[in-house]
């Protein structure tokens, strides 16, 4: 009997990932990271920027409702 092995999605987003799930382009992602608005972002290295997901969703909500 071998048992299924569950991973849970990962909590953070590429850029990519992350300007699709808000609507906008890569380059307009990219000009709010560095104008200090959008989404709350994370550097881990090497120059690979990371989103938070619930970060993300969360910044859409209040994105919407402004």
């Amino acid at each position: 009997m071998t048992t299924a092995t569950c991973t849970p999605a990962s909590p953070l987003m590429t850029p990519d990932q992350a300007s699709d799930a808000l609507g906008i382009s890569l380059i307009e992602l990219q000009k709010m990271r560095l104008g200090s608005a959008g989404p709350n972002y994370h550097g881990i290295g090497l120059g690979l920027i990371r989103y938070n997901t619930a970060d993300v969703m969360r910044w859409r909500i209040l994105r919407a409702a402004a």
